[in-house]
């Protein structure tokens, strides 16, 4: 009886140790494909899985060499890309749904967006950290012409800036800060050229011209930049952001040219 006593508790031993190895191997396994998945969301090289260069017809979608001007299955004419295009790597031709499911991830991913039009005019910019700066810009009473406290001066230069009605970019006041409902509010505005109240404020983007783009089936020059920042920065004449002081963060910019 004995005997069978202490088999049974060293059978009862065995199971434990069993059971504590496959949890101990199960919770290494668990770990290391947690690592894997913080590794590849902490990497922004991650964005580039589409910048690999295509020249495809906006008649029939075929796709064509690069360096050709003229569609090899339908013979229509096709987008043009530069030699610096050629050579950077970093651009290619795309639709206006690709231009949208970017704008619709840039508030969870944290990249600014810039869209201009066939002319190289600013249509409008898609930023948090931007759109923070403007609608804080927007509560400050004394950024005006004549404020002498460098805090107020870099109020009024982005007001001036990216909030002053009449641009192409005006952003409203960034009214939509805060909920991601109200930004996926304020991208539906922008894609569909409607207008509409965000936090009661009036958001206004009919006939902008990217939607007008879409409307006509246009296509897309995309263009991707990375640069590391710091510390403070200032406005350029042409709504750029200038970075001074030491470099310690990536910054990806993603910029779609609307094409003739």
């Amino acid at each position: 009886m004995e005997n069978a006593e202490k088999a049974l508790m060293m059978a009862f031993a065995c199971m434990v140790i069993v059971i504590a190895l496959s949890l101990a191997v199960y919770m290494f396994s668990q770990t290391l494909s947690t690592s894997e998945v913080l590794a590849y969301y902490a990497d922004s090289t991650i964005y580039y899985d589409n910048v690999e260069l295509s020249n495809i017809c906006t008649n029939c979608g075929a796709e064509n060499s690069l360096k050709h001007t003229k569609c090899d299955g339908c013979g229509a004419d096709l987008p043009d890309l530069s030699d610096d295009d050629l050579q950077n790597g970093t651009t290619r031709i795309v639709a206006a749904d690709t231009v949208i499911s970017t704008l619709y991830r840039y508030y969870k991913e944290n990249f600014c967006v810039k869209i201009y039009d066939a002319s190289g005019s600013l249509i409008q910019i898609f930023d948090v950290n931007l759109e923070g700066k403007v609608n804080a810009a927007v509560g400050d009473t004394y950024a005006t012409n004549t404020t002498t406290d460098p805090e107020h001066i870099a109020n009024y230069a982005y007001l001036e800036t990216y909030n002053k009605e009449g641009i192409s970019y005006y952003m409203f006041g960034a009214p939509w800060l805060g909920s991601t409902e109200n930004v996926k509010t304020r991208v539906d505005y922008f894609v569909e050229g409607n207008a509409g109240y965000i936090n009661n404020k009036y958001v206004d983007y009919t006939g902008n011209a990217f939607a007008e783009a879409k409307a006509n089936n246009k296509q897309f020059k995309e263009r991707f930049i990375c640069y590391s920042y710091s510390g403070q920065t200032m406005i350029t004449e042409d709504g750029d952001e200038l970075v001074t002081g030491a470099s310690s963060k990536d910054k990806i910019v993603i910029i779609y040219t609307i094409l003739n």
